[in-house]
């Protein structure tokens, strides 16, 4: 090989060199992400739901295919069968089936909430925890917010066999277990009802 083809050679290494490291820093780049709530203490595991939070709500039927659900007038939420002393107990498993950057460690759960019919306008929800405030997160509309806002003329989902209920699944976020205040408020209304929050030995 001739000097000319070695420093030709040499020169096409160093500009693929210089374009494989270009390549694997700009793959190492991520968007910043803004936490949430970055004041809030988050729990390093979900402790099982608490026993002390007073007097819970009674679930109650609503729908045959919904046996337990808490909640008022135009607002219901779907909450697990905890045995025969069953209260307004929101389940949180003590394991991390999602994830989010912008709420790092919090956890998370599944939950279904169901508006009546004969209701017409927007729902705000919202909940904090008794013991030092920090909110639930809520993202319905694929957007994480500690104030949901559901409307039953715009279902966010659809349940076979419950047509006459506007179905809203969404996902829901906790730093810790606890008790938590969980509020409904729309014009000219609203409800409170305080809940226990955690892990569940089901």
């Amino acid at each position: 090989m001739t000097i000319k083809r070695l420093a030709q050679f040499t020169g096409l290494l160093l500009v693929v060199s210089l374009a494989l490291a270009v390549q694997r820093v700009s793959s190492q780049v991520t968007p910043d992400v803004t936490p949430l709530a970055p004041e809030v203490q988050v729990a390093a595991q979900m402790d099982f739901a608490p026993d002390d939070c007073g007097i819970l709500p009674e679930p109650m039927a609503i729908d045959p295919l919904i046996p337990q659900a808490i909640g008022a007038w135009p607002l219901w939420v779907a909450v697990p069968n905890a045995g025969e002393d069953s209260k307004a107990v929101l389940f949180v498993p003590n394991e991390h089936y999602q994830q989010n950057k912008q709420l790092e460690g919090w956890w998370s759960t599944k939950v279904g909430w169901f508006i009546s019919p004969s209701y017409v306008g927007d729902v705000q929800v919202s909940a904090v925890n008794l013991a030092d405030d920090s909110p639930i997160f809520f993202d319905a509309a694929d957007e994480l917010a500690a104030t949901m806002t559901l409307n039953p003329a715009v279902p966010g989902g659809f349940v076979e066999g419950l047509d006459a209920w506007a179905f809203f699944p969404s996902n829901l976020w906790v730093s810790k277990a606890g008790c938590y205040r969980l509020e409904a408020r729309w014009e000219g209304g609203l409800w409170q009802q305080v809940i226990a929050v955690g892990n569940l030995d089901l």
